[in-house]
């Protein structure tokens, strides 16, 4: 095995410096995109985690008083750290820095295949649109593919030599990995599977397999647990996700691995894609007898099909695999490095491949770059400058989601006005001044049903879609302002109707 990768490296040896050369403008471009898509509004769910990073008056009570799905612990303790900054863009600067960190690990961990493999693979990751919209979000997304790429560089290292540095490298990048973000229970299974099915093809006894095993794991298994007793097992969901369906989630990940739209008449197809290429490159991994196959094999297929089938489809969402995109991209790298040294003709698949993955990537990235997450903050801005008086009474159609928008950027606002959000079930009775739409598309008039009140689009705020809403922002029409009841006229709320806000 040893002398098939030496091989491989001396027979582009002559080529280093050009390697050197894309592997370094590769590294620099992934870079640049990802702080220019740390740019702008922060999204609702980066909103929830500033919320529950910045409100608990103590360290402790962000842990046992703050058990949510969006409190992405790791990320929650820099949030908490950074505090109260005016200008946003800081509280992304740890995802920007894993992001970047992660192609950095990528290219080091494909050193192992070829230098040629360390050059496919900081394109293929480093223009990905999930990885860079991740690497870009004040989430813990990002640092859980960081962590996932070491954890997986620092076993190999261990089981070449194992050191007491190595080893407590190993253990600091499954706990920390963990506290980013719990998907990383997929990296879990797919190392631990590994090693115990090298445990058993080397013919260890019984005793020293789970010697060896306890060495790797246990300090962090202890770790998980006091997680789960503090944490985990008193998890609250927030949301829920759009899709109810297990198969538009797995075709989502798919195509967004790819760069395909992620649209439902396309799952079949995504998957398809995704599963005949990682197969591809694991079968060539088994016939080359490296064991890397079983991980892959685990990190790609068994663990993530487990999720699906464990965890109700209302709550998944295709970044709850983001973990494994990674190394989606590592197997993608192998295939396409081994099929660039074949003849001519079979040479260019893998490039032409890469332009149309890249492709794909890029047109979703410059969107990402264009539109961003929402534009709120311009949003009330505007909103602001047409509104008369010091009072912006604004009116939603998703309290969760809208009514934190809000509230938040209103503290953006000149201290000569004031925002005040008006509930759902309020807005037919209170007939706020402004209503913002997020459910639907932008149309002409939004009128109440069976209520003589209607509201005009005032504009419309698109985001670039995955993070972010866009917002249709409706003003009150001058007749219906006019028929406005005081505040202080009881009247019974009507539903605005499921056709109009929902």
């Amino acid at each position: 095995m040893q002398a098939r990768s030496n091989m491989d490296y001396s027979a582009i040896k002559g080529n280093d410096g050009l390697c050197r050369f894309l592997l370094v403008m590769g590294f620099v471009v992934s870079a640049v995109l990802m702080m220019a898509a740390s740019r702008g509004d922060l999204s609702p769910d980066e909103i929830v985690s500033l919320e529950t990073a910045l409100t608990p008056q103590n360290w402790l009570a962000v842990v046992t008083q703050n058990a949510n799905d969006n409190n992405h612990l790791l990320n929650t303790f820099l949030l908490r750290l950074l505090g109260w900054q005016q200008n946003l863009f800081v509280y992304r600067i740890p995802a920007v820095l894993f992001g970047i960190y992660t192609i950095a690990a990528l290219a080091w961990t494909a050193r192992r295949w070829s230098g040629e493999t360390a050059v496919w693979i900081v394109y293929l990751a480093g223009l990905s649109y999930p990885v860079i919209l991740y690497s870009s979000e004040a989430r813990g997304y990002a640092p859980a593919m960081f962590f996932a790429v070491i954890s997986f560089e620092m076993l190999q290292q261990c089981r070449e030599r194992s050191t007491w540095s190595r080893l407590i490298l190993f253990w600091a990048s499954l706990c920390l990995g963990f506290l980013s973000h719990f998907s990383f229970a997929i990296i879990w299974v797919a190392l631990g599977g590994w090693s115990l099915v090298r445990e058993k093809y080397a013919g260890s006894f019984l005793r020293s397999a789970v010697v060896n095993l306890a060495k790797l794991y246990a300090v962090p298994a202890i770790f998980v647990v006091g997680i789960y007793l503090v944490f985990i097992r008193h998890i609250i969901i927030l949301g829920g996700a759009l899709t109810n369906s297990r198969w538009e989630v797995a075709g989502s990940a798919a195509a967004h691995a790819l760069g395909l739209p992620d649209k439902t008449g396309l799952c079949t197809v995504s998957i398809f894609s995704v599963s005949a290429l990682a197969g591809c490159a694991i079968w060539n991994l088994f016939r080359q007898k490296r064991s890397e196959w079983i991980f892959f094999g685990l990190v790609l297929f068994v663990a993530p099909v487990l999720v699906v089938l464990l965890l109700h489809p209302n709550f998944l969402f295709f970044r709850y695999f983001i973990v494994c995109f990674p190394f989606f991209y590592l197997l993608l790298a192998f295939i396409f490095a081994e099929w660039f040294r074949k003849p001519a003709g079979i040479r260019m698949v893998p490039v032409a491949l890469t332009l149309a993955i890249t492709t794909g990537h890029l047109l979703k990235v410059a969107t990402l770059l264009d539109l961003g997450r929402g534009s709120y903050r311009q949003a009330l801005n505007d909103m602001a400058a047409a509104t008369p008086g010091r009072l912006i009474r604004v009116g939603g159609d998703g309290d969760f989601q809208n009514g934190r928008l809000v509230h938040f950027y209103g503290l953006f606002l000149p201290p000569s006005r004031q925002v005040e959000y008006i509930p759902l079930a309020k807005i037919s009775s209170e007939r706020p001044d402004w209503v913002v739409v997020y459910s639907l598309p932008p149309n002409p008039i939004l009128e109440m049903k069976d209520l003589e009140v209607k509201y005009n689009l005032f504009s419309f705020y698109p985001c670039s879609g995955v993070s972010g809403l866009n917002w249709s922002v409706y003003r009150l029409s001058a007749e219906s302002a006019a028929n406005r009841m005081p505040k202080d006229v009881k009247q019974a709320p009507e539903n605005i109707g499921d056709k109009h806000l929902n």
